[in-house]
């Protein structure tokens, strides 16, 4: 366990920021400055929280030499990360990524750069549909989708990505506005029984419950979600611009678990080897997907707490 302590701004900065801020505002107000619309918000990552914004987030950590595990999970081991992180930096000790952290972890990267800020970048474009290989290498492909993004938001078209295209990359798209989707700690005990019953009803094997109930538990927790990666929704984080259904049906726990189900029962079926993880991971088809046979031992337990639900 750890303590958080807030550690407050030296005076002399506070009115420095000021000042800073009192004199942008005569430069606008006097028609200085060109005019802009504003830039959206920085985005606020927490512990519980998923999604691009939050991959993004740990390469960045990487790229400062922190040695974490990428997984798009704001998990204890990332907010432990950023607290060292904003130690180092003298910011208010809070383990959470938003308005003050953000400027000092971006990276500016340009073509012909490598490395983990890279890879965060490309992260962050392909959040709004780019679909760039993710290998850490600022090349033609890069440059082009970063030129391309700047001209479709109205920023200065350079195939830079400097503090305003990271703030708009980040702030903006991809279903991910608010830096993904808040986790609930705890799992929802309705979910688990509906969950349950479904797989019962189906008659579905041991493994393929497992296999449906290790997806509940790295999509949501085995919670019904309204929000996710881009269109993500549900307990399996089901997107309908994949053909999962209506977001109507998804949030329905029983359609979505009949849904996952029935193609897990399948692809078990065709493919006797594969783990119940494998089985998961066929069906959702992560970019991850190591994680669902590394929650077996939870996903077994909560099987245990949902069938005592069920009755």
């Amino acid at each position: 366990m750890h303590t958080r302590t807030l550690s407050a701004k030296p005076a002399t900065y506070r009115a420095w920021i000021a000042l800073t801020a009192l004199c942008a505002a005569l430069v606008v107000s006097l028609g200085l400055a060109p005019s802009a619309s504003a830039a959206p918000a920085w985005p606020v990552l927490a512990n519980g929280t998923t999604g691009a914004n939050v991959t993004t987030a740990q390469y960045l950590l990487r790229g400062h030499g922190y040695d974490i595990s990428v997984d798009s999970d704001f998990g204890p081991a990332t907010e432990n990360t950023v607290i060292a992180f904003q130690q180092s930096r003298g910011y208010a000790v809070d383990g959470i990524i938003g308005a003050e952290t953000w400027p000092g972890l971006i990276v500016t990267v340009r073509q012909g750069d490598s490395g983990d800020a890279v890879a965060a970048a490309q992260t962050a474009l392909n959040k709004h549909g780019y679909g760039l290989a993710v290998d850490g290498q600022f090349g033609p492909a890069t440059a082009s989708a970063a030129t391309a993004f700047q001209s479709a938001k109205g920023l200065a078209v350079d195939g830079i990505i400097g503090p305003q295209t990271w703030q708009t990359l980040l702030g903006t798209g991809g279903g991910d506005d608010g830096g993904g989707c808040r986790v609930p700690a705890e799992p929802d005990p309705e979910v688990l029984r509906v969950v349950y019953l479904t797989g019962v009803g189906l008659g579905v094997s041991d493994k393929v419950m497992l296999a449906g109930f290790e997806a509940g538990v790295v999509e949501s927790n085995m919670n019904n979600l309204d929000c996710g990666d881009r269109d993500s929704l549900g307990v399996f984080q089901q997107r309908p611009s994949q053909g999962w259904g209506t977001p109507e049906q998804i949030m329905n726990v029983s359609y979505a678990s009949n849904s996952f189900f029935t193609r897990a029962i399948t692809v078990a079926a065709n493919n006797p080897n594969l783990t119940a993880g494998q089985v998961a991971q066929a069906v959702q088809i992560s970019a991850y997907p190591d994680r669902y046979d590394a929650v077996e031992t939870t996903a077994r337990q909560l099987i245990d707490r949902a069938r005592e639900l069920a009755g």
